[in-house]
């Protein structure tokens, strides 16, 4: 029982870890554009520079 309960909380920790912290969006860079301009495609993201994100904005963006 005590070997589960160890097993149980040393998992949590981990995965506590795996989450990153917030942070804030320097630089977008766009490569390889062609019939898109670089315009359209900033428009259309719904994040911009200087932005704070974190893994829950990225994955709803």
């Amino acid at each position: 029982m005590k070997r589960l309960l160890l097993t149980a909380v040393l998992s949590a920790l981990m995965i506590a870890e795996v989450h990153a912290e917030s942070f804030t969006i320097s630089d977008i860079r766009v490569n390889g554009l062609q019939r898109v301009s670089a315009g359209s495609v900033f428009g259309a993201l719904p994040l911009n520079v200087g932005d704070q994100a974190d893994d829950r904005r990225l994955v709803e963006s």
